[in-house]
């Protein structure tokens, strides 16, 4: 397992440095640049002429990805000693060594795969590979390298970068969490219930549901839930439950505070008045797919021969349905959450234009109207690094679930 959880982190980070690189180039040749909104007022020639300088603004598109790569991982203390000198510093003199070894390590591999000599190419390159993995990390440890990942600064003015999307993080999760954890309350039991009811009434008007629900936009479902729940319930009963825009009201901090700093009551309130409508909105269409991935793997799950064999022994309804059957129907549901978790930033994007809600979409949606893209960069390998986490969860979990699986 532990070979395995380091295999798939090494192709996680090459698959997180091509996707940089393909969103970078697509971002060069989308249309306009960081410093057109700038140039607007001749006031900020120095500005520009700053961050042209900074960032190769003036330099071909790949000169500019390496400035940007150097610029998100910098290395804030290197090894004293002259060395070679590469992207990310200097390296000291002893991890010549250790570089002198990893070049040895990767030749020997390239001579292995042309010559193929007895042993299967694939497992002699995977062999080398981890081993040049661990050189790496030792090379690093050895030359005192120590990366802050800073993720470089807004063209807009706004800072740091890191600051920036770690302080709309914790809203943007807040509301996904919420979304996704109403979705799972609903949607998986529903998805069972119906398997268990199969062509019953409750399952034709389940399944009618489901397929307008998911095939309706999140724009679409956002704005009829501002209406009717907002706008129209408080128009007709006169009081006001829910609101549209905002994460909370403008006297929030005059509701008073709970014990150690904690939301108050009213504090709690409030934040779930305003919380209720887009954490709906981003559940609806969540609970649809797993309804229909829930219903379909528990129906799979319920015609195998081992649950004859079950019912054939005589065990109760229950102890079938939830020990052996709900146990493996779950798989398919494993993946559907990791990745809506690991996307949880890029998927609500939408739902936080439309309710003001202040978190990493809205900051994503402003940086890409203004070409920022150490900010659309940034945002763009959180996703990917959080895919990348969560598929490797979501393969431990299959052995949890599965004893028939295996990673050794």
């Amino acid at each position: 397992m532990f070979a395995y959880i380091v295999r798939r982190v090494v192709y996680g980070v090459i698959t997180l440095f091509a996707l940089s690189m393909v969103v970078f180039v697509l971002i060069q040749f989308s249309g306009g640049t960081p410093l057109d909104r700038l140039k607007l007022n001749p006031r900020l020639q120095p500005v520009i002429a700053q961050l042209t300088e900074q960032w190769g603004l003036d330099q071909p598109w790949y000169e500019q990805y390496f400035i940007w790569l150097r610029n998100f991982v910098t290395p804030v203390d290197v090894a004293a000693e002259p060395g070679l000198t590469v992207l990310f510093g200097k390296l000291g003199i002893r991890s010549w060594i250790a570089v002198a070894t990893v070049i040895g390590v990767l030749g020997t591999t390239g001579v292995l795969l042309l010559a193929k000599i007895r042993v299967a190419w694939w497992r002699t390159f995977r062999v080398f590979a981890v081993l040049g993995v661990w050189l790496v990390g030792f090379w690093l440890l050895k030359s005192r390298v120590v990366f802050a990942f800073n993720w470089g600064e807004s063209f807009r003015g706004d800072g740091l970068v890191w600051d920036n999307i770690f302080g709309a993080a914790g809203n943007t999760f807040r509301l996904g969490l919420a979304g996704l954890a109403l979705a799972l309350a609903v949607g998986i039991p529903l998805g069972i219930y119906q398997a268990l009811r199969q062509y019953s009434f409750f399952d034709q008007m389940g399944t009618m549901v489901s397929f307008i629900t998911f095939s309706t936009p999140i724009f679409i479902i956002g704005v009829g839930l501002q209406l009717v729940f907002a706008l129209y319930f408080e128009k007709w009963t006169g009081v006001k439950l829910f609101y549209v825009a905002g994460m909370t009201s403008s006297g929030y901090s005059e509701l008073g505070r709970g014990v150690l700093g904690m939301p108050s009551l009213a504090q709690f309130g409030d934040i779930m008045q305003h919380l209720a409508l887009p954490a709906l909105s981003i559940a609806i269409i969540s609970m649809a797919g797993y309804s229909r991935f829930q219903r379909a793997s528990m129906l799979e799950v319920m015609h195998s021969d081992y649950l004859r064999t079950a019912k054939a022994k005589g065990l109760p309804r229950r102890t079938i349905i939830v020990k052996h059957a709900l146990r493996n129907a779950m798989i398919p549901i494993v993946t559907l959450v990791s990745l809506d978790i690991a996307t949880m930033i890029g998927g609500a994007i939408i739902t936080e234009s439309i309710f003001g809600w202040p978190g990493v979409g809205r900051l994503y949606i402003g940086a890409i109207n203004a070409v920022d893209y150490p900010t659309i960069m940034a945002v763009v390998l959180a996703i990917g690094a959080g895919v990348v986490v969560m598929n490797i969860v979501a393969d431990i979990l299959y052995g949890v679930l599965d004893p028939r699986v295996r990673y050794d």
